[in-house]
Formats: C-alpha cells, sequence, structure tokens
C-alpha cells in the first residue's frame, strides 16, 4: 500500500543532476571573494579608527584652508584641505604639522583619531556609517562567492536543490545587503544634515 508520496531521490543522485558545473562561475566567485575580503579588511581597519577603537583620540584644529588641484582625464577641479594641529584627548599628543581633507569649516575642532603611522581619520557619524555600510557589502559579496567556488555554479535563494548551508549562506548574504543598504542610507542622511 502506497502512502501517496513521492520517493525522495537520494542527495547524490540529486546532487549530479542538480550541480552541473558553469565553468565561469567560479572564476566569478575568485573574483568576489578577492573583492568580498579586500572590503571587509580595509573597512574594518578603517571602521576602527573611524570609531575611535584604535589610535589616538583627539581634535584637529584648523589654522588655513588650502585650495588643491587635482584632476586627470575628466578634467581639473579645486577642493579645500585644511592646515592645522592635532592635540590628543590626553594632552600627550601635539602635532602642528596635519593637513585633513575634512576639516570642517575651520570654526569647531574637529574629532579625528590619529593612527600610529601618522595618519589622522575623521571620526563623525558619517564617516562610521559609511564604512559600516563597506563592512557589509564586502560581507555580502564574501558570502555570495562560496557557493560557485565550492560547487563551480551560483545558486538562486529559492533554489530547491540547494544544500541547506547554502541557503543559510544566502539569507545571511541578504542580510549583509539590507544591512549594507540601510547603514549607506544612513551615512548619506548624515552627510546631508550637516
Amino acid at each position: 500500500m502506497s502512502s501517496g508520496r513521492t520517493p525522495r531521490t537520494p542527495v547524490r543522485e540529486r546532487a549530479g543532476r542538480a550541480y552541473t558545473r558553469k565553468p565561469r562561475a567560479r572564476m566569478g566567485g575568485v573574483f568576489a571573494l578577492v573583492i568580498g575580503l579586500a572590503l571587509l579588511l580595509a573597512s574594518g581597519a578603517e571602521f576602527a579608527y573611524a570609531t575611535a577603537l584604535v589610535g589616538t583620540p583627539g581634535r584637529f584644529y584648523a589654522e588655513y584652508p588650502e585650495q588643491v588641484l587635482d584632476g586627470g582625464r575628466g578634467g581639473y577641479h579645486t577642493h579645500t584641505v585644511w592646515q592645522g594641529t592635532f592635540r590628543s584627548d590626553d594632552g600627550k599628543v601635539t602635532d602642528s604639522h596635519v593637513r585633513l581633507d575634512d576639516g570642517g569649516d575651520g570654526d569647531a575642532p574637529v574629532p579625528v583619531t590619529r593612527a600610529a603611522s601618522g595618519d589622522y581619520y575623521v571620526a563623525k557619524p558619517g564617516y562610521v556609517l559609511g564604512w559600516l555600510c563597506g563592512f557589509f557589502l564586502g560581507g555580502c559579496l564574501l558570502t555570495c562567492a562560496l557557493p560557485p567556488l565550492r560547487f563551480g555554479r551560483p545558486f538562486r535563494p529559492g533554489d530547491p536543490d540547494a544544500p541547506a548551508w547554502v541557503r543559510n549562506v544566502m539569507r545571511v548574504s541578504l542580510g549583509c545587503l539590507v544591512t549594507c543598504g540601510a547603514a549607506g542610507a544612513a551615512a548619506l542622511a548624515v552627510a546631508v544634515a550637516g
């Protein structure tokens, strides 16, 4: 007597049918992996400086602006670079030869973090959210790279032949993408608000 269910095909047999390899999928996976790792590492380090988790927190006091000419094939334009002084919050470090692209308008001190190499990172909410956006975009690319690298073919989120871990990875990727969009929108709103 039959229960009315269709018999399940074994996983190996299903895998043989479902996982037809696409030769360029692995190259796409490698590309997404490299870009995702680069974004994760760079934005993670920059995020740490923008939030003052590492480095020496302090203030940049703008003294005078300088117009700098930039350009290339698309034409030339100028932007303002501020010359000024950095003073750490604990008063132990002072540097009077600092150049900062985002030195504010010269009226109020700008919160910055000084790295050990002598570089300065602006510690404002817009920068924090921007680096957070880059971090989650890197996470999205990294998780999207895993299935093509493992199986040689991409999967769609609702693919019934995908293993459970691939479906979970795609959910994580979607979560990273949504968080990236929210952080990017918040960074834009904070930057526009001033």
